[in-house]
């Protein structure tokens, strides 16, 4: 318990000046909390290491840490774990995005699960706090990313996949111009 909490206050901290992009522009460190929190009500005997790891997911990507800085504050594990799920934020975003789906497969266990989570977290925002912005199409865009992304990772978490897929649906029934037009004539 004694990492976690460590881990919730360094990722607090690296976060504190950066806001969602939804019109609540909620604090940062909801997301990674919220991804912890997934995986823990899915898969509740999950090793602390791993929770750190989702706790501190966007750590090195968003804020600058080092792997090496990870590791020393934390551990060896957390700090490898950190650094499969973070982006390469030198390369655009289109190749981001691609890598994402490409090294899916082949992450650890662990880090699949933290990818899985996150991707539940970030899809259930297109319900609850959509990006200021993002039109229908870029929304069911995400979502079609996300499901090739989540693909590979659901091998280590019926629970988590089955959630998922639940909020794919509900995002994709929200955001289709039929269902849209159905809702606003109170059908």
């Amino acid at each position: 318990m004694q990492l976690l909490l460590k881990s919730v206050d360094f990722a607090a901290r690296a976060h504190r000046d950066q806001r969602r992009k939804g019109p609540a522009e909620e604090p940062y460190i909801n997301h990674p909390i919220e991804v912890s929190r997934l995986i823990v009500e899915c898969e509740p005997h999950t090793h602390e290491d791993i929770l750190c790891a989702a706790i501190l997911h966007d750590v090195i990507e968003d804020c600058g840490a080092t792997r090496d800085e990870i590791a020393a504050c934390f551990n060896d594990t957390v700090a490898d774990i950190v650094l499969e799920v973070s982006d390469d934020k030198a390369l655009p975003r289109d190749e981001r995005k691609a890598q994402q789906i490409e090294t899916a497969p082949d992450l650890t266990e662990a880090a699949k699960l933290v990818r899985l989570a996150d991707k539940v977290a970030n899809v259930g925002a297109m319900l609850t706090d959509t990006p200021i912005g993002w039109d229908e199409d870029q929304i069911l865009a995400y979502v079609t990313w996300a499901e090739a992304v989540v693909a590979p990772c659901r091998v280590v978490s019926d629970n988590l996949s089955e959630r998922f897929d639940a909020i794919a649906r509900d995002v994709r029934a929200f955001h289709t111009p039929e269902e849209q037009q159905k809702a606003e004539a109170g059908v």
